[in-house]
């Protein structure tokens, strides 16, 4: 669906490029994440695939078109960073606006738009309030209901969790899911790293406006780790310690800490922490809960730095 060939851009003024040859592909009904650190080149990125920002070098293609063809023009669907909205409208006429620039169906206008107000769960006593009333999380919920008004085959999300409360968050995840579910192309910019896990199909790691490495989510399942785990009390005894580094913890697991009903292990990947499960039940430790300290995302977001 989308294609980046060698793409650079620089910016007049800043000696080191931009963007220094950017490659990668996105399919159809993928939600591809870009991840890295502030400056790395992801908004940029972003904005040259969307026709916004003039590469000086490179090739772009949309479903086979250059980004700045009106056809493509009239399947994307974009919530910026820092969106722009005239202040003046109520929430339901910044939409209706948007319907009709869309080219959508004016006789179900009306229905469309409270649709997407619904959609996005923008409360119904807010809707006819001038958006400079708004704060930022109800800002970030009208801009996404401004990017979904036009049915958009694909949807370029510049940090879109940002400002909104943890319900927003969730809500954002859900939305992402359900329309990967329709078949819609996502290409998502967030520092959410939990909520990319959860939605992205992969991600894309740049630095320094190079592409460091592309990973399928699950890959990071094979990545060293600390394992939390936690047992019922009466679990603990004697020589416990001693016991887990000699007998119970297989190869490629390392106690960390140990307290009276909990431990932290170092595990090289997954294989290795359900051995250590397994190995701590057969030796009648009750256990309680196991979980790793971070993420999928930031095992391998650490594993760049």
């Amino acid at each position: 669906m989308i294609e980046v060939r060698e793409l650079v851009k620089a910016y007049e003024g800043r000696k080191d490029l931009a963007l220094k040859g950017i490659n990668l592909d996105v399919g159809r009904g993928e939600c591809f994440g870009l991840l890295g650190p502030n400056g790395a080149g992801k908004t940029t990125l972003m904005g040259c695939m969307l026709g916004l920002l003039h590469p000086d070098g490179g090739t772009i293609r949309i479903d086979g078109l250059d980004p700045n063809d009106l056809a493509v023009r009239e399947t994307l669907g974009f919530l910026p960073e820092r969106p722009f909205f005239e202040s003046w409208f109520t929430a339901r006429q910044f939409i209706a606006y948007h319907h009709a620039l869309s080219g959508g169906d004016r006789k179900k206008g009306k229905q469309k738009v409270e649709a997407v107000l619904d959609m996005v769960r923008l409360e119904p006593e807010t809707r006819d309030r001038k958006i400079n009333k708004f704060s930022r999380g109800m800002l970030q919920r009208l801009g996404l209901a401004q990017a979904l008004i036009g049915d958009p085959a694909i949807l370029f999300l510049d940090e879109p969790g940002s400002g909104m409360d943890p319900p927003g968050v969730a809500l954002l995840r859900e939305l992402l899911i359900e329309l990967k579910q329709k078949g819609v192309t996502i290409v998502l910019n967030s520092h959410h790293l939990d909520e990319m896990e959860r939605v992205c199909d992969r991600v894309a790691f740049i630095r320094n406006g190079e592409i460091d490495s592309i990973k399928a989510i699950a890959d990071g399942d094979d990545l060293p780790h600390v394992l939390r785990i936690k047992w019922l009390a009466g679990a603990e005894e004697e020589g416990l310690e001693k016991r887990l580094a000699a007998e119970i913890l297989p190869p490629g697991a390392a106690l960390l800490e140990l307290t009276e009903r909990s431990a932290r292990i170092s595990v090289e990947n997954s294989a290795v922490a359900a051995a250590t499960l397994k190995a701590m039940v057969h030796a009648a430790i009750e256990v309680q809960s196991a979980s790793p300290e971070s993420t999928t995302l930031e095992r391998l977001f650490d594993k760049k730095q």
